[in-house]
């Protein structure tokens, strides 16, 4: 025992880490994005428009499963097998974790999720840099909860997931400062790349961009090569691919735009006027599209190459007389974040104000984020909740609902979709049936083959005396079996533009 006189030796403790409030704002922006783009995975499931199915999921579905409807891009191969390729590799891990749709959907939903909240992050990042942590916690939660970028978020639409990448890589890119890391840059132009090659159509913008800060001679041999090697790098990785799937290096690239350019095959799906963006726009966004293109004004101020980007996007998809909301994501995207960016200037300006009246720096910004932050967060969720928006997310989930049941039934050996045309199916994705499909449009179709299935989607009633029974219903779309064995018929091939093989070679 030590002697009750021998001093005691004092405890030596660590002091406690500091706390990075950047790191915590922006990992909880992270987090917040990534945690709102879920919502269309597990909350509210739909489609937005076939393509996320058939020139992805259905297609992914095809390599590792054996089974999946193959639309007439990958047929005349305008289409790269790269973003079905990625699909394909999160639906084989997924089966770590199980099978069935309700299984790889949702994981491919969380991965393009997560890919997307990075949108919000890099928006963070940029304000932080621009008008310090409150700037940066104003441009990210924009980005995070805008109404548009949570309901795209997850979704494996090619002009959404070339988003995503695109700011990811333009973030890299380091417009606004010097960036010096070779490192950095390359993977910069890999990315940029990447999204060029998944959109070619917002090539001309990314190439402006990138070629902004060779104004000065003395940056092309520090910070163009670089660049440069990355895309190269993304151009071989596309060209191997349609080189093992086509047969020639980037031929899903230039037959996508000769078919569509040249051919003018995009037409049959529809024509409209140049200002046609202008009034989809204003259609969703309402007065909010003029606050927002304000802002974004504003936001130049500091880093103009986000708005100038998306003006350009615009400008090329205003040119093309095939017109869809989707299409100018990349677009809205940026908008948004130089919107972020200009509520962060607004910010700063009356900051300044408060400071000259005497009110401490920390206080001065604090008082003027607090409301600006309000306005970030409460903008996009209004807008979520009206009729417009509210059509958007509820849009074909009631077949989405009846694909889950069929995909959970055991004993289906043919699915008839009556009502229910093949491209808002859902195809093989989502009812996950070694069975055949077929679209018989007419009671007399129907009657006619009836031994061919067993099973039925329905959105309108089936013919009398049919002998199904409903085993489920949402809302107008209805799942129903009859007993008995199926007779198989050879499925029908699915519909194409007019006339595209007298323009086009068939491939595949």
């Amino acid at each position: 025992m030590p002697d009750a006189e021998t001093p005691r030796i004092p405890v030596q403790t660590r002091p406690a880490a500091a706390v990075n409030p950047a790191l915590v704002a922006g990992v909880a922006i992270y987090l917040v994005a990534f945690a709102l783009r879920l919502l269309p995975v597990f909350v509210f499931p739909g489609i937005n428009f076939p393509d996320e199915i058939f020139q992805a999921i259905e297609l992914a579905h095809r390599l590792v499963y054996g089974t999946g409807l193959v639309p007439w891009e990958f047929l005349y191969g305008t289409r790269s097998w790269v973003l079905p390729g990625f699909i394909a590799g999160v639906m084989r891990a997924a089966q770590f974790f199980g099978d069935g749709p309700a299984v790889y959907m949702r994981a491919i939903g969380t991965v393009f999720a997560a890919l997307g909240a990075g949108s919000a992050a890099c928006a963070f990042l940029w304000g932080r840099r621009l008008y310090g942590l409150w700037g940066g916690i104003i441009a990210g939660a924009l980005t995070a909860c805008w109404v548009d970028a949570v309901y795209f978020g997850p979704r494996t639409l090619s002009e959404v997931v070339a988003a995503h990448v695109l700011v990811i890589g333009l973030y890299l890119f380091a417009p606004g400062y010097a960036v010096q890391a070779r490192g950095r840059l390359a993977i910069a132009g890999f990315l940029l790349g990447v999204a060029v090659l998944l959109r070619v159509q917002i090539a001309p913008a990314v190439a402006f961009v990138a070629l902004w800060p060779w104004r000065d001679a003395t940056s092309l041999p520090r910070r163009g090569w670089p660049l440069l090697v990355g895309g190269a790098a993304a151009l071989v990785l596309f060209g191997a691919v349609d080189v093992a799937t086509w047969g020639w290096p980037l031929e899903s690239l230039w037959r996508n735009v000769e078919i569509n350019l040249f051919d003018q095959v995009s037409s049959d799906f529809g024509v409209m006027p140049w200002y046609a963006y202008a009034d989809i726009v204003l259609y969703y966004w309402g007065a909010v599209a003029i606050v927002l293109l304000v802002l974004a004004r504003l936001g130049a101020l500091r880093l103009p190459q986000v708005a100038v980007l998306a003006l350009i996007v615009v400008v090329v998809h205003s040119a093309v007389g095939h017109k869809e909301f989707r299409f100018i994501y990349p677009a809205l995207l940026l908008a948004v974040i130089a919107a972020g960016l200009g509520l962060a200037q607004i910010v700063e300006w009356i900051a300044d104000g408060f400071a000259l009246r005497g009110m401490s720096a920390a206080a001065a910004l604090r008082t003027a984020a607090m409301p600006a932050l309000l306005v970030a967060v409460l903008t996009p969720v209004a807008l979520a909740f009206t009729p417009n928006y509210r059509a958007l997310w509820t849009r074909e989930a009631d077949v989405v609902r009846a694909d889950s049941v069929v995909a959970g039934l055991t004993n289906v050996c043919g699915v008839e979709f009556y009502g229910v045309r093949w491209f808002s199916s859902g195809g093989y994705s989502l009812i996950h049936q070694k069975a055949p499909l077929y679209w018989f449009a007419d009671a007399a179709g129907f009657t006619a083959h009836h031994d061919a299935f067993n099973t039925v989607v329905a959105s309108q009633a089936l013919p009398a005396n049919s002998g199904y029974t409903s085993i489920h219903c949402s809302h107008d779309v209805c799942v129903a079996q009859r007993p008995g064995p199926c007779t198989p018929l050879p499925m029908a091939p699915l519909d194409q533009p007019p006339g595209l093989e007298q323009v086009a070679p068939l491939v595949r």
